[in-house]
């Protein structure tokens, strides 16, 4: 038996227990102010400048130096002249652009440091025999996009020009690609289409090419595939060559097969390319990685019998009790941040109300979780977006919350209307707004003068091929993404494949397998992106060489850069910080307004005649 000393000893243990637990659990709620948006910064206008920029056209050919300059020859209206312009706006050269290599010839102007054609019609005759000169003195030039074989197999001094020993056929079917490490950050990835056939839908990069084969003095750096059967007979230097460089003299050619450098992907490899002609290079970045859960936490319990039939929960349950806490577990393997673009109602006809009851979870849950609270537009049923954000905004103003929202996910049509809403109560304080992935808008960019656009680049529910090497190649050249999980279907399901069991699975698996090469980059919220996209947009850098000393100038101290040599590492830095991203490759902080690189002792100098 427990004397009374003993028992009471117990009970007084317990309360006093109880107390510490709950007064903890007090002192943790007062201290955690989850009213307050943590990553909020106030809108600025400093975009006027950066978009004046942008929209830039130089066509004053007196104007083009050597240095920092691209010459662009063919449509510059195209998609290959509109990425290649946002290369160079990304890496702060100025770009010019003519419709024929007469056009620049006559302009009897300097060289440019990268002359970039459309296609290999704008290499023929005397135009080829400038583009010999050009490259001779220490140009870079790069075939943006072969596409005539005939044309090119009948051009002798052309296909010596471009590297290539034969054209074996002009048209062949390929299994799959093969790209190897060192043009793009992320290491050597094979892109084989699926055998299961449930996955061969991620197969969707373009498979029918021309089969060129190059020779000697040549670096490859992308090739096509076969199927098993049918490359047992083919040597692996024999194999369709599709991005290559032909080093010839001081100068370097580039070659691409494909329609690489007509989408987003352009501007990693453009940055690869410029390294590999180069004794090293420096770039500005904007070092940002995001997770955008999209449509999510919802507060009106709509399709509420569809989601009984599936999870025997309300849709306000279903966020809370299912789908919250998975998030959660994706989130901390992943070692991202997330956003949540909370969408109180997707139905504005139904009569359905939402109800603010668990926003001050929410608001506490994201607090804790170094997460931000995101806005919304995406609508299924309003009269208008206006009345959809009219209604919103009652919604928080009911909900006695003082939360400011700093960014509001849009589609891509709706931009403008969003835009044209920014400055009404429930957006004044938004200044970056998302959007699904396109090619009509860069990857991140100004919207107006004092709200920043960042588009999504990857979708983790539907990996593809191509949208992994576009990652790669945005990450290289940007050391940024923006992944999305759109949640609407959960709540509204179209098929089996919209169950969150699924999805979440599907999500998980893609998120933890694709992007983890890359978390050597910062992760941040939307609104700590927002700060660093403008500081991105805004900088200016000139970058010098003496000896094994590469000196940084920046225009703006905290911001960042990658630096990319050739077998070369840092000994030390000042005025900054490094960390080593991979083989060759720096991501450097510019603590200050100079840094100074000091690389080991160079040995044999670097000279891409000999590659």
């Amino acid at each position: 038996m427990v004397s009374k000393r003993k028992f009471f000893s117990i009970v007084i243990m317990m309360v006093v227990l109880l107390f510490l637990t709950q007064f903890s659990m007090v002192l943790r709620d007062q201290a955690n102010q989850y009213d307050a948006n943590a990553s909020l910064s106030e809108r600025k206008a400093d975009g006027k400048e950066v978009i004046e920029q942008s929209k830039a056209e130089r066509k004053d050919l007196s104007l083009l130096i050597s240095e920092k300059s691209v010459l662009f020859i063919g449509d510059v209206s195209g998609a290959m002249g509109t990425e290649v312009k946002r290369w160079a706006d990304y890496v702060k050269w100025d770009m010019f652009s003519v419709k024929s290599m007469d056009e620049y010839i006559q302009s009897k102007t300097h060289l440019p440091e990268m002359i970039i054609l459309e296609s290999e019609k704008y290499a023929q005759g005397e135009d080829l025999d400038c583009l010999e000169r050009f490259q001779k003195r220490g140009a870079v030039i790069v075939f943006g996009c072969l596409e005539d074989p005939a044309l090119i197999e009948n051009n002798e001094e052309l296909m010596h020009f471009l590297g290539i020993s034969k054209v074996v056929s002009e048209k062949v079917k390929l299994n799959g690609v093969k790209l190897f490490e060192g043009l793009l950050l992320g290491g050597e990835q094979i892109y084989e289409t699926p055998v299961k056939e449930n996955e061969k839908d991620r197969q969707d990069l373009t498979l029918d090419v021309p089969w060129y084969q190059v020779g000697s003095g040549t670096k490859t750096y992308m090739v096509g595939m076969f199927k098993e059967e049918t490359s047992r007979d083919i040597k692996n230097e024999d194999l369709p060559t599709l991005i290559w460089r032909n080093g010839m003299y001081r100068g370097s050619i580039f070659a691409v097969v494909g329609d690489y450098l007509k989408d987003s992907t352009a501007s990693g490899i453009l940055d690869g390319m410029l390294t590999e002609a180069s004794e090293y290079s420096i770039y500005p970045i904007v070092n940002a990685q995001n997770l955008s859960m999209v449509n999510f936490p919802g507060f009106a319990d709509e399709n509420n019998a569809e989601m009984m039939e599936l999870y025997s929960q309300s849709v306000t349950g279903v966020g809370r009790d299912v789908i919250w806490p998975t998030l959660i577990s994706i989130v901390e393997h992943s070692d991202l941040k997330m956003t949540c673009f909370i969408q109180p109602q997707a139905d504005y006809k139904d009569g359905i109300e939402p109800d603010s009851e668990f926003l001050e979870f929410y608001l506490k849950q994201f607090k804790e979780q170094s997460a931000e609270a995101g806005l919304s537009m995406e609508y299924k049923s309003a009269d208008s977006l206006e009345e959809k954000v009219d209604r919103d905004g009652e919604f928080f103003a009911d909900a006695d919350s003082d939360y400011r929202y700093g960014a509001a996910f849009a589609e891509e049509r709706d931009l403008t209307d969003v835009l044209n809403l920014s400055e009404i109560k429930l957006l004044k304080n938004v200044s970056t707004l998302i959007c699904e992935y396109t090619e009509k808008h860069p990857v991140v960019s100004y919207a107006s003068d004092s709200i920043t656009l960042q588009s999504v680049v990857g979708d983790g529910m539907h990996y593809t091929y191509s949208a992994d090497l576009r990652m790669r190649s945005i990450q290289s050249a940007l050391g940024y993404t923006n992944i999305m999980l759109n949640l609407q279907d959960i709540f509204w399901p179209q098929n089996e494949k919209d169950r969150w069991e699924i999805m979440e699975r599907r999500f998980a698996s893609n998120l933890l397998t694709y992007w983890n090469k890359f978390n050597c980059f910062t992760a941040t919220t939307l609104s700590e992106s927002d700060r660093r996209v403008r500081a991105f947009l805004n900088v200016d850098y000139t970058e010098s060489r003496e000896e094994n000393v590469i000196t940084l100038n920046t225009t703006k101290a905290d911001s960042w850069f990658i630096l990319r040599t050739h077998g070369e590492k840092i000994e030390d830095i000042e005025g900054g910080s490094q960390t080593k991203i991979e083989k060759d490759a720096y991501l450097i902080h510019a603590e200050d307004h100079t840094v100074k690189i000091q690389v080991d002792e160079p040995g044999l100098s670097y000279d891409s005649r000999h590659q």
